[in-house]
């Protein structure tokens, strides 16, 4: 059965991982998360990763094929030991060893050294300015959410102590109390409002981050070292 989304494809591996009783498959799912990962870093839809990585009862049976051929080598080796050669011995062997014709099973990649050469060459084209750049954005948002939020506050405070000073229902800035409430609480409601974009700006630069340096130790390495903020992982119960 064929998937077009990360969750479904996972999903479905597990479930027939488990009906055949394949063994690993906290590893097994983990390889192909890893395939999802690289894909997305190469600009991959999931719908082409998941047609790139093929049936998912095809996959099965590749494991179960491996571990026929598992089976088989070890009842070999068995028979080596004891010196067993009968007709049964060997019956044994050619069933384990039945082949099963498949797609090659995915194999997760070390080091290449074009994605390094392509890290590096973002480093030093990309990178080096575009992160301190946003960083800079993201400080500016939070000094204007920050300044608003006070302003709002201010106002607020004081078309409040101008009900109680008696000042005929005005003061120096020539607005009338309930106006200088309503613009306390209007500035308030704006700082919040930019609060919350900073705060998801901060973490949509760490997740950010996050990928960047996964991307390095793909390339270097051939494997993830973080996990993104709040993202939520399909797999293993």
């Amino acid at each position: 059965m064929t998937y077009n989304t990360k969750p479904e494809f996972l999903t479905g591996l597990r479930e027939a991982l488990e009906r055949n009783n394949v063994t690993d498959i906290r590893d097994i799912l983990t390889d192909f998360r890893q395939h999802f990962d690289d894909g997305e870093a190469s600009g991959e839809t999931e719908a082409e990763v998941c047609r790139k990585l093929g049936d998912v009862d095809d996959i099965v049976k590749q494991y179960i094929s491996d571990m026929s051929e598992k089976k088989a080598a070890e009842a070999a080796e068995a028979v080596g030991a004891t010196g067993f050669d009968s007709e049964f011995g060997q019956t044994q062997t050619a069933q384990y060893a039945a082949p099963v014709q498949m797609q090659p099973q995915p194999q997760q990649s070390g080091a290449d050294g074009g994605k390094i050469a392509g890290v590096l060459i973002l480093d030093f084209l990309v990178y080096c300015w575009a992160l301190p750049a946003l960083l800079g954005l993201i400080f500016a948002l939070i000094g204007v959410a920050i300044s608003f939020s006070a302003t709002g506050i201010t106002l607020f405070v004081a078309g409040i102590i101008s009900f109680g000073a008696n000042l005929g229902g005005m003061i120096v800035t020539g607005f009338a109390p309930v106006s200088i409430l309503c613009l306390g609480i209007m500035f308030i409601g704006l700082g919040g409002m930019l609060v919350i974009a900073s705060i998801s700006s901060v973490k949509g630069f760490i997740n950010l981050c996050i990928a960047i340096v996964n991307q390095h130790s793909r390339a270097f390495a051939g494997k993830n070292v973080a996990n993104k903020i709040g993202k939520k992982e399909v797999g293993v119960q």
